[in-house]
């Protein structure tokens, strides 16, 4: 064989055994299409393919007319990816001029050019993706989406909308640690309120569904009847009035600066449901303004001073040991017991007084007299505890949120001498503020103690699934002897004792004032830091609402419980009252029981018109200017002549006529204050001389 031949034979072999490979690798191919296919389409498919989970949408919590208290809406970061701004530089040049002033116009934070100046350092800045913009939210991403530029999406412009999800409070600081928080980290899970004790039945049951990931990283949902869609949370309706909050937290708040204090809560209450309307807590925090920093209302156990003395008070009453006549000897307002002095505020100006009016004046040492007189025996030291622990000062309050305090009340067995003496009067132990609103709450509901509570209802797509009905604890803490007599006292602190500025003609009130040195640790009571409080409830005749104010360590323009505390329950009482048809009587029926009021000088036809509104006439004669006085219970109009040139006494004119009259005789008229005229610079009788200036003052 020559060598021609030989690289012949060498050529087809090769070529054979290239086919042979060929036909064996598509005889391979055709048995994977045809016996092994589905086993690597599903290989791949578990690859690309895998279930992702869907989280649930979180409940909402309500206030008790419905307003939204936390909810969770879809936040944006407007975000930028440079590589594919890059790839488009053309439309990036054309539209990043409109988009810089859309920038400006929007957020207001920079001009124009500085937006479009940051656009192009980033453009063509080395760095691969940047957040312009945290915290968009959905109305306004909405709207952005359709501007220059953010229009064409990621891959065109670059620019691309994060979405997440945040628990926003609409009502922002109101009630915010009522209704706290909760979230997950990677080491523990940490909340409060509300959001922490409902979590389970807020956060809903996520669901799940399969994706396949495609290039770039992304994921598409696949249809599969594997999927499981999420159910969301339940919705927590609370028997907070957002309207009554707003008003309490805004005098808190305002008290607490005016008096230089360190903390303070407000807790307004239905007598007859326990439902929690108000819950208000302020602390003052670093940066020196007040926040919901805590809550002091259920988490704060302090010794509560005076407004613990109807607690002693009523044992004392229901023993029979006392009653409202009961005689106490005062002395000089000063006692010892077993070497420890108890003084009253003030030195009294009568020694002996009855038990109702010791209540009214706040005197430690009847009460502390009392109760060491009838209590400071084993026998009547475990009667006064066995009183204490039934009016629930021995056990932590229970309401619908975590963190309430356990009080502190030592058992009657290691009670000391002077234990009873001044626990009669609010120390030697400590509670919360909620703990005395109870008890204050049960003598207000005829004796009948309920438990409080925050929420109203848990509903499911708009359907209650949930109620939560009153819980009574106790259907007669007192008889009815000794509500009668403590709601006497009660109302006797308002009408002739120690909370007098809270008297009005329109809503009766009752209550006790609270003023009590509070300990500081190792240093005890040497350093005079008080708590101020007042505890009451309203209207006094037919209680529907009971409230308790405590402002701790108040440090300027007094500490006293009536002026402190005081000022603040009233503040929110009248808002109550004004939003309570309930309360309020008829208009006529007001006019029928107050006294006509006196219109001492004025027009003389606008008198006779005031008058008449309240169907009273009287007679005036012709002349322009009238003065009313009383005569017992009968009106006497009377001239009030005007002299030209000579200054009139205007004293009693409103500020209308006032102007009219003295402008009309050329004198220039300057105004300090506002109602009635009080006073005038120029002296009634003195003359006056046109272009001359006149002070009136007004109150």
């Amino acid at each position: 064989m020559n060598k021609k031949q030989e690289i012949v034979v060498r050529v087809r072999i090769g070529f054979l055994a290239i086919c042979l490979v060929g036909a064996a690798i598509l005889a391979r191919a055709f048995y994977i299409q045809s016996y092994q296919g589905n086993y690597y389409l599903s290989l791949a498919d578990s690859l690309t393919i895998s279930k992702i989970k869907l989280p649930a949408e979180r409940g909402n919590i309500y206030a008790n007319d419905g307003r939204l208290l936390a909810t969770t809406l879809p936040i944006f970061d407007l975000g930028f990816d440079i590589k594919a701004s890059l790839r488009n530089d053309k439309l990036f040049r054309a539209h990043v001029d409109s988009l810089a002033l859309l920038f400006s116009n929007k957020f207001k934070d920079k001009s124009a050019a500085e937006y479009k100046k940051e656009l192009w350092r980033l453009h063509r800045s080395k760095k691969s993706y940047v957040v312009l913009r945290k915290g968009i939210p959905y109305d306004l991403q909405n709207e952005m989406q359709h501007w220059p530029l953010l229009r064409n999406g990621q891959n065109k412009s670059g620019f691309v909308f994060d979405k997440h999800k945040k628990r926003l409070k609409p009502f922002g600081w109101l009630a915010e640690r009522t209704i706290g928080y909760y979230k997950e980290n990677s080491k523990e899970k940490v909340g409060v309120g509300l959001e922490k004790k409902f979590d389970t039945i807020l956060t809903g049951i996520p669901g799940n569904t399969l994706a396949q990931k495609i290039s770039g990283g992304l994921r598409i949902p696949l249809e599969s009847p594997e999927n499981v869609r999420p159910q969301p949370g339940k919705d927590v309706h609370t028997s907070i009035d957002i309207d009554f909050q707003d008003v309490a937290e805004d005098a808190l708040n305002r008290a607490l600066l005016h008096h230089g204090a360190e903390h303070g809560c407000v807790v307004l209450m239905e007598c007859k449901t326990g439902k929690i309307r108000v819950i208000a807590n302020l602390g003052l925090t670093k940066d020196s303004i007040y926040k919901e920093i805590k809550n002091y209302a259920l988490a704060e156990a302090e010794a509560p001073g005076s407004t613990f003395k109807i607690a002693t008070v009523a044992a004392l009453l229901e023993d029979g040991y006392a009653n409202n006549q009961t005689k106490v000897d005062l002395g000089n307002g000063t006692a010892i017991f077993y070497g420890l002095p108890v003084r009253d505020h003030d030195v009294p100006k009568t020694q002996i007084i009855d038990l109702k009016r010791a209540i009214e004046i706040s005197s430690n040492v009847a009460i502390a007299e009392l109760a060491d007189k009838f209590y400071n025996t084993a026998q009547g030291k475990q009667k006064l505890f066995q009183h204490l622990e039934s009016f629930g000062f021995t056990q932590p309050i229970d309401i619908e949120i975590e963190g309430a305090a356990k009080p502190i009340l030592r058992n009657y067995k290691k009670w000391q001498a002077t234990s009873v003496p001044f626990l009669a009067h609010g120390y030697e132990m400590q509670v919360t503020p909620l703990h005395i609103l109870s008890f204050y709450n049960a003598i207000a509901n005829n004796g009948i103690m309920v438990k409080p509570s925050l929420i109203e209802k848990i509903t499911a797509y708009n359907q209650t699934v949930d109620s939560f009905t009153t819980v009574v604890l106790n259907k007669k803490l007192l008889s009815a002897k000794t509500i009668v007599e403590l709601r006497q006292m009660l109302e006797g602190v308002v009408e002739n004792g120690t909370a007098t500025n809270l008297k009005t003609d329109y809503l009766r009130v009752a209550g006790k004032t609270g003023t009590a040195k509070i300990a500081q640790g190792k240093e005890g009571y040497k350093k005079a830091v008080y708590q101020a409080s007042f505890c009451g409830y309203f209207p006094a005749e037919n209680p529907l609402y009971s409230m308790i104010v405590v402002i701790n360590s108040p440090s300027q323009n007094g500490y006293y419980g009536n002026k402190v505390a005081g000022t603040i329950f009233k503040e929110v009482a009248d808002k109550v009252y004004s939003k309570s048809l309930q309360m309020q009587k008829p208009v006529q029926q007001l006019i029928a029981q107050k006294e006509v009021p006196i219109i001492k000088k004025g027009n003389s036809d606008e008198i006779k018109n005031i008058y008449a509104a309240w169907g009273k006439k009287i007679q005036t004669s012709d002349q322009e200017w009238t003065q009313v006085s009383r005569n017992q219970t009968v009106l006497q109009p009377t001239d009030f002549n005007v002299k030209e040139s000579v200054m009139p006494e205007v004293v009693g004119m409103g500020l209308r006529d006032v102007l009219y009259l003295l402008e009309n005789m050329g004198l220039k008229v300057n105004i300090v204050g506002q109602g009635m005229v009080k006073s005038q610079s120029i002296k009634a009788g003195e003359p006056i001389v046109k272009g001359t200036q006149v002070v009136i003052e007004l109150s």
